[in-house]
Protein backbone atom coordinates (compact mmCIF):
# COMPACT_ATOMS: atom_id res chain seq x y z
CA UNK A 1 0.00 0.00 0.00
CA UNK A 2 1.58 3.52 -1.11
CA UNK A 3 1.17 6.96 0.57
CA UNK A 4 -2.33 7.78 1.15
CA UNK A 5 -3.34 10.76 -0.41
CA UNK A 6 -6.68 13.28 0.28
CA UNK A 7 -8.70 13.25 -2.58
CA UNK A 8 -8.51 17.09 -3.94
CA UNK A 9 -6.14 18.19 -2.21
CA UNK A 10 -3.05 16.13 -4.10
CA UNK A 11 -0.50 18.49 -2.22
CA UNK A 12 -1.43 16.40 1.54
CA UNK A 13 -0.67 13.07 2.14
CA UNK A 14 0.32 10.84 5.08
CA UNK A 15 3.49 9.04 4.71
CA UNK A 16 3.22 5.75 5.44
CA UNK A 17 6.57 5.02 7.31
CA UNK A 18 5.93 6.96 9.91
CA UNK A 19 2.13 8.00 9.62
CA UNK A 20 3.39 11.52 9.59
CA UNK A 21 1.33 14.29 8.00
CA UNK A 22 2.80 16.16 4.71
CA UNK A 23 2.02 19.47 2.70
CA UNK A 24 4.01 20.22 -0.56
CA UNK A 25 3.46 23.04 -2.80
CA UNK A 26 5.56 23.01 -6.31
CA UNK A 27 8.15 25.64 -7.06
CA UNK A 28 8.34 25.20 -10.28
CA UNK A 29 11.71 24.17 -11.91
CA UNK A 30 14.92 25.27 -11.18
CA UNK A 31 18.12 24.32 -13.09
CA UNK A 32 16.66 21.57 -14.89
CA UNK A 33 14.89 20.07 -11.54
CA UNK A 34 11.42 20.56 -9.75
CA UNK A 35 11.70 22.05 -6.46
CA UNK A 36 9.37 21.88 -3.62
CA UNK A 37 8.00 22.99 -0.44
CA UNK A 38 7.05 20.46 2.46
CA UNK A 39 6.24 21.07 5.66
CA UNK A 40 4.87 18.45 8.24
CA UNK A 41 3.00 17.87 11.13
CA UNK A 42 2.08 14.40 13.20
CA UNK A 43 -1.86 14.96 12.60
CA UNK A 44 -3.85 16.05 9.87
CA UNK A 45 -5.60 19.06 11.99
CA UNK A 46 -2.06 20.52 12.66
CA UNK A 47 -0.86 20.28 9.32
CA UNK A 48 -3.32 22.63 7.60
CA UNK A 49 -2.90 26.07 9.12
CA UNK A 50 1.08 25.30 8.17
CA UNK A 51 0.62 24.14 4.91
CA UNK A 52 -1.85 26.98 4.67
CA UNK A 53 0.76 29.60 5.93
CA UNK A 54 3.34 28.17 2.89
CA UNK A 55 0.69 28.63 0.15
CA UNK A 56 0.38 32.20 1.31
CA UNK A 57 4.00 32.62 1.50
CA UNK A 58 4.51 30.96 -2.14
CA UNK A 59 1.68 32.63 -3.59
CA UNK A 60 2.99 35.85 -2.38
CA UNK A 61 6.58 35.80 -4.01
CA UNK A 62 8.10 35.55 -0.78
CA UNK A 63 11.41 33.20 -1.27
CA UNK A 64 12.62 30.24 1.11
CA UNK A 65 15.28 31.02 2.84
CA UNK A 66 17.79 28.87 0.91
CA UNK A 67 16.39 30.35 -2.17
CA UNK A 68 18.85 29.68 -5.47
CA UNK A 69 20.12 32.53 -7.66
CA UNK A 70 17.45 31.19 -10.11
CA UNK A 71 14.92 31.61 -8.17
CA UNK A 72 15.93 35.02 -6.71
CA UNK A 73 16.60 36.58 -10.21
CA UNK A 74 13.16 35.67 -11.29
CA UNK A 75 11.74 37.01 -8.18
CA UNK A 76 13.40 40.09 -9.06
CA UNK A 77 12.71 40.79 -12.64
CA UNK A 78 8.70 39.73 -11.39
CA UNK A 79 9.05 42.72 -8.76
CA UNK A 80 11.84 44.92 -9.42
CA UNK A 81 12.27 45.12 -12.79
CA UNK A 82 8.91 44.74 -14.56
CA UNK A 83 6.53 47.58 -14.92
CA UNK A 84 9.60 50.59 -13.40
CA UNK A 85 11.37 49.93 -16.78
CA UNK A 86 11.23 50.20 -19.62
CA UNK A 87 9.81 47.47 -21.65
CA UNK A 88 12.69 46.84 -24.10
CA UNK A 89 15.44 47.46 -21.16
CA UNK A 90 13.01 44.85 -18.94
CA UNK A 91 13.16 42.45 -22.10
CA UNK A 92 17.27 42.65 -22.17
CA UNK A 93 17.20 42.11 -18.65
CA UNK A 94 15.35 38.95 -19.21
CA UNK A 95 17.25 37.95 -21.98
CA UNK A 96 20.96 37.99 -20.43
CA UNK A 97 19.56 36.42 -17.42
CA UNK A 98 17.89 33.32 -19.37
CA UNK A 99 20.96 33.05 -21.52
CA UNK A 100 23.58 33.45 -18.86
CA UNK A 101 23.16 33.92 -15.22
CA UNK A 102 20.70 31.05 -14.88
CA UNK A 103 22.53 28.61 -16.52
CA UNK A 104 25.67 29.31 -15.12
CA UNK A 105 24.71 30.25 -11.68
CA UNK A 106 21.19 29.02 -10.99
CA UNK A 107 21.61 25.98 -9.16
CA UNK A 108 23.67 28.00 -6.61
CA UNK A 109 22.14 29.06 -3.61
CA UNK A 110 21.96 32.87 -3.16
CA UNK A 111 23.21 33.29 0.03
CA UNK A 112 26.61 30.86 -1.25
CA UNK A 113 27.12 32.69 -4.35
CA UNK A 114 30.90 33.96 -4.15
CA UNK A 115 33.28 36.20 -6.30
CA UNK A 116 34.70 33.11 -8.08
CA UNK A 117 31.41 31.70 -9.20
CA UNK A 118 30.83 35.05 -10.82
CA UNK A 119 34.37 35.53 -12.69
CA UNK A 120 33.63 31.85 -13.84
CA UNK A 121 30.68 32.82 -15.37
CA UNK A 122 32.43 35.54 -17.63
CA UNK A 123 35.36 33.65 -18.74
CA UNK A 124 32.78 31.38 -20.00
CA UNK A 125 31.45 34.44 -22.22
CA UNK A 126 34.71 35.31 -22.81
CA UNK A 127 35.39 31.75 -24.45
CA UNK A 128 31.76 31.63 -25.53
CA UNK A 129 33.35 34.68 -27.99
CA UNK A 130 31.12 37.38 -26.21
CA UNK A 131 31.63 41.05 -26.43
CA UNK A 132 33.26 42.62 -23.58
CA UNK A 133 30.03 45.49 -23.43
CA UNK A 134 27.97 41.79 -23.32
CA UNK A 135 29.35 40.84 -20.29
CA UNK A 136 29.45 44.45 -18.65
CA UNK A 137 26.10 44.05 -19.40
CA UNK A 138 25.46 40.75 -17.44
CA UNK A 139 27.66 41.85 -14.81
CA UNK A 140 25.41 45.33 -14.24
CA UNK A 141 22.26 43.49 -14.30
CA UNK A 142 23.95 40.53 -11.82
CA UNK A 143 25.17 43.19 -9.61
CA UNK A 144 21.90 45.26 -9.47
CA UNK A 145 20.22 42.20 -8.94
CA UNK A 146 22.47 41.11 -5.82
CA UNK A 147 22.22 44.86 -4.83
CA UNK A 148 18.75 44.53 -3.75
CA UNK A 149 19.35 40.79 -2.73
CA UNK A 150 21.89 42.58 0.09
CA UNK A 151 19.24 45.16 0.84
CA UNK A 152 16.53 42.37 2.10
CA UNK A 153 19.27 40.96 4.16
CA UNK A 154 19.46 37.57 2.03
CA UNK A 155 23.46 37.64 1.25
CA UNK A 156 25.74 38.71 3.70
CA UNK A 157 27.38 41.17 1.30
CA UNK A 158 27.20 41.74 -2.89
CA UNK A 159 29.67 39.41 -4.30
CA UNK A 160 29.38 40.97 -7.93
CA UNK A 161 30.65 44.41 -5.88
CA UNK A 162 33.75 42.25 -5.05
CA UNK A 163 34.51 41.50 -8.61
CA UNK A 164 35.98 44.12 -11.43
CA UNK A 165 33.45 44.62 -14.34
CA UNK A 166 34.90 43.05 -18.12
CA UNK A 167 36.95 46.17 -19.42
CA UNK A 168 35.95 48.81 -21.57
CA UNK A 169 36.96 48.06 -25.07
CA UNK A 170 38.37 50.75 -27.19
CA UNK A 171 36.08 51.44 -30.25
CA UNK A 172 33.45 48.84 -29.15
CA UNK A 173 31.13 50.49 -31.86
CA UNK A 174 33.40 52.67 -33.60
CA UNK A 175 33.09 55.60 -35.72
CA UNK A 176 33.80 56.37 -39.39
CA UNK A 177 36.47 58.79 -40.36
CA UNK A 178 35.21 62.30 -42.32
CA UNK A 179 36.66 60.59 -45.77
CA UNK A 180 33.90 57.72 -45.08
CA UNK A 181 31.54 59.94 -44.12
CA UNK A 182 31.64 61.67 -46.87
CA UNK A 183 32.07 58.27 -49.09
CA UNK A 184 28.63 57.16 -47.16
CA UNK A 185 27.18 60.51 -48.33
CA UNK A 186 28.18 60.31 -51.55
CA UNK A 187 26.57 56.84 -52.02
CA UNK A 188 22.91 58.54 -50.67
CA UNK A 189 22.88 59.49 -54.40
CA UNK A 190 20.65 56.53 -55.61
CA UNK A 191 16.96 56.04 -56.02
CA UNK A 192 16.68 52.41 -54.11
CA UNK A 193 18.43 54.85 -50.71
CA UNK A 194 16.96 56.69 -48.65
CA UNK A 195 18.74 59.89 -48.37
CA UNK A 196 16.95 61.85 -45.43
CA UNK A 197 17.24 58.92 -43.25
CA UNK A 198 20.93 58.45 -43.61
CA UNK A 199 22.31 61.70 -43.83
CA UNK A 200 20.26 62.25 -40.67
CA UNK A 201 22.33 59.41 -38.70
CA UNK A 202 25.09 60.73 -39.57
CA UNK A 203 24.72 64.24 -39.28
CA UNK A 204 22.48 64.74 -36.81
CA UNK A 205 23.36 62.01 -34.08
CA UNK A 206 19.90 60.56 -33.18
CA UNK A 207 19.31 57.00 -31.50
CA UNK A 208 17.77 54.42 -33.83
CA UNK A 209 14.46 54.78 -31.78
CA UNK A 210 14.16 58.16 -31.99
CA UNK A 211 14.81 58.62 -35.63
CA UNK A 212 12.19 56.23 -36.55
CA UNK A 213 9.65 57.73 -33.77
CA UNK A 214 10.16 61.21 -35.85
CA UNK A 215 6.69 62.48 -37.58
CA UNK A 216 6.78 65.17 -40.12
CA UNK A 217 4.71 67.72 -36.89
CA UNK A 218 8.33 66.88 -35.61
CA UNK A 219 10.46 68.81 -38.62
CA UNK A 220 10.43 72.55 -37.90
CA UNK A 221 11.73 73.78 -41.04
CA UNK A 222 11.32 77.55 -40.11
CA UNK A 223 13.63 76.90 -36.69
CA UNK A 224 16.07 74.48 -38.39
CA UNK A 225 15.69 71.63 -35.74
CA UNK A 226 13.82 68.57 -35.70
CA UNK A 227 12.01 67.68 -32.04
CA UNK A 228 12.64 64.81 -30.70
CA UNK A 229 9.47 63.53 -28.80
CA UNK A 230 9.17 59.72 -29.21
CA UNK A 231 11.16 56.54 -29.27
CA UNK A 232 10.31 53.47 -31.48
CA UNK A 233 11.12 50.64 -30.13
CA UNK A 234 10.69 46.46 -30.64
CA UNK A 235 9.56 45.06 -27.69
CA UNK A 236 10.00 41.17 -27.13
CA UNK A 237 6.38 39.65 -27.84
CA UNK A 238 4.68 43.01 -27.94
CA UNK A 239 5.82 43.95 -31.30
CA UNK A 240 6.72 47.60 -32.37
CA UNK A 241 5.94 50.27 -29.62
CA UNK A 242 5.68 53.99 -29.68
CA UNK A 243 7.05 55.36 -26.48
CA UNK A 244 6.48 59.20 -25.43
CA UNK A 245 8.56 61.20 -24.05
CA UNK A 246 7.30 61.61 -20.91
CA UNK A 247 7.22 65.49 -21.01
CA UNK A 248 7.85 68.82 -22.71
CA UNK A 249 10.61 69.36 -20.95
CA UNK A 250 11.93 65.99 -22.09
CA UNK A 251 11.97 66.97 -26.08
CA UNK A 252 15.19 67.85 -27.09
CA UNK A 253 15.59 70.34 -30.47
CA UNK A 254 18.17 68.90 -32.96
CA UNK A 255 19.68 71.37 -35.45
CA UNK A 256 19.64 70.35 -38.63
CA UNK A 257 22.51 70.47 -41.03
CA UNK A 258 22.33 71.87 -44.62
CA UNK A 259 22.62 67.92 -46.04
CA UNK A 260 19.97 66.80 -43.77
CA UNK A 261 17.64 70.21 -44.15
CA UNK A 262 17.62 69.46 -48.07
CA UNK A 263 17.43 66.04 -48.22
CA UNK A 264 14.24 66.52 -45.75
CA UNK A 265 12.49 69.13 -47.86
CA UNK A 266 12.66 67.06 -50.73
CA UNK A 267 10.66 64.39 -49.00
CA UNK A 268 8.25 66.26 -47.13
CA UNK A 269 4.90 65.55 -46.47
CA UNK A 270 2.13 66.41 -44.45
CA UNK A 271 1.94 64.27 -41.93
CA UNK A 272 3.00 60.31 -40.76
CA UNK A 273 6.42 59.11 -39.81
CA UNK A 274 9.21 60.26 -41.40
CA UNK A 275 10.61 57.23 -42.51
CA UNK A 276 7.23 54.83 -42.76
CA UNK A 277 4.20 56.61 -43.60
CA UNK A 278 1.13 55.50 -41.03
CA UNK A 279 3.39 53.40 -39.22
CA UNK A 280 6.87 53.83 -38.17
CA UNK A 281 9.53 51.57 -39.44
CA UNK A 282 10.78 48.71 -37.58
CA UNK A 283 14.51 48.80 -35.78
CA UNK A 284 15.77 45.61 -37.94
CA UNK A 285 14.37 46.78 -41.00
CA UNK A 286 16.21 49.85 -40.72
CA UNK A 287 19.04 48.01 -39.52
CA UNK A 288 19.22 45.92 -42.50
CA UNK A 289 19.27 48.81 -44.98
CA UNK A 290 22.38 50.86 -43.11
CA UNK A 291 23.89 47.58 -43.45
CA UNK A 292 23.55 47.71 -47.60
CA UNK A 293 24.46 51.50 -47.40
CA UNK A 294 27.66 50.26 -46.05
CA UNK A 295 28.32 47.56 -48.54
CA UNK A 296 27.20 50.33 -51.58
CA UNK A 297 29.28 52.42 -50.18
CA UNK A 298 32.44 50.47 -50.23
CA UNK A 299 33.34 51.36 -46.51
CA UNK A 300 33.86 49.12 -43.20
CA UNK A 301 31.15 47.03 -41.72
CA UNK A 302 30.41 49.30 -38.27
CA UNK A 303 26.80 48.94 -36.34
CA UNK A 304 24.04 51.81 -36.74
CA UNK A 305 25.32 53.43 -33.40
CA UNK A 306 28.61 54.13 -35.28
CA UNK A 307 27.33 56.73 -36.97
CA UNK A 308 26.08 58.41 -34.25
CA UNK A 309 29.19 58.35 -32.82
CA UNK A 310 30.83 59.84 -36.08
CA UNK A 311 28.48 62.74 -35.99
CA UNK A 312 30.21 63.75 -32.27
CA UNK A 313 33.26 62.77 -34.07
CA UNK A 314 33.03 65.18 -36.90
CA UNK A 315 31.58 67.85 -34.32
CA UNK A 316 34.57 67.58 -31.90
CA UNK A 317 36.73 68.01 -35.47
CA UNK A 318 34.54 71.08 -36.47
CA UNK A 319 35.78 72.87 -33.38
CA UNK A 320 32.10 72.62 -31.59
CA UNK A 321 32.64 72.47 -27.77
CA UNK A 322 31.81 69.29 -25.82
CA UNK A 323 29.26 71.04 -23.85
CA UNK A 324 27.01 71.68 -27.09
CA UNK A 325 27.97 68.35 -28.68
CA UNK A 326 26.39 67.07 -25.67
CA UNK A 327 23.11 68.96 -25.93
CA UNK A 328 23.13 67.81 -29.48
CA UNK A 329 23.45 64.31 -28.89
CA UNK A 330 21.10 64.57 -26.04
CA UNK A 331 23.64 62.83 -23.53
CA UNK A 332 22.37 62.69 -19.74
CA UNK A 333 25.29 64.65 -18.47
CA UNK A 334 23.92 67.66 -20.32
CA UNK A 335 21.25 67.63 -17.40
CA UNK A 336 24.56 68.36 -15.17
CA UNK A 337 25.94 70.78 -16.81
CA UNK A 338 22.65 73.25 -16.80
CA UNK A 339 23.76 73.14 -13.32
CA UNK A 340 26.71 74.63 -13.46
CA UNK A 341 26.73 76.74 -16.55
CA UNK A 342 24.34 78.79 -19.15
CA UNK A 343 23.18 76.14 -21.66
CA UNK A 344 23.19 76.44 -25.68
CA UNK A 345 19.88 78.13 -27.01
CA UNK A 346 18.82 76.95 -30.72
CA UNK A 347 21.36 79.60 -32.46
CA UNK A 348 24.87 78.06 -30.60
CA UNK A 349 23.18 74.85 -31.49
CA UNK A 350 22.72 76.02 -35.06
CA UNK A 351 26.53 77.30 -35.73
CA UNK A 352 27.72 73.89 -34.88
CA UNK A 353 25.75 72.37 -37.23
CA UNK A 354 27.01 74.86 -39.94
CA UNK A 355 30.70 74.65 -38.91
CA UNK A 356 30.17 70.99 -39.54
CA UNK A 357 28.73 71.84 -42.40
CA UNK A 358 31.41 74.00 -43.76
CA UNK A 359 34.21 70.67 -42.77
CA UNK A 360 32.27 68.49 -44.82
CA UNK A 361 32.41 70.89 -47.97
CA UNK A 362 36.01 71.06 -47.14
CA UNK A 363 35.83 75.14 -45.77
CA UNK A 364 37.05 74.60 -42.52
CA UNK A 365 41.13 74.04 -42.47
Amino acid sequence: MGDRRIRGEGSIYQRESDGRWVGVVDMGWVAGKRVRRTVTAPTLRELRPKFKRLKQLVDSGVLPDDATVEQWMTHWLDHEVDGKLRPTTAAGYRRNVDKWIIPHLGKRRLDRLRPDHIKALYAAMKDAGKSDATRRQVHAILRRALVIAEREQRIPFNPAAKVDPPPVGKGSHGKFTLEQAKTILKALDRPDVSTSRWACALLAGLRQGEALGLRWEDVDFDRGVLVIRRSIQQVPHQGLQVLALKSESSYRAVPMVMPVREALWAERKDDGYVWGGERPTAPRGDWAEWKRLLRLADVPDRPLHAARATTASLLMEAGVSEKIIAEILGHSQVIITRKHYLHGDDRMRLDAMDRLNELLSGEVE
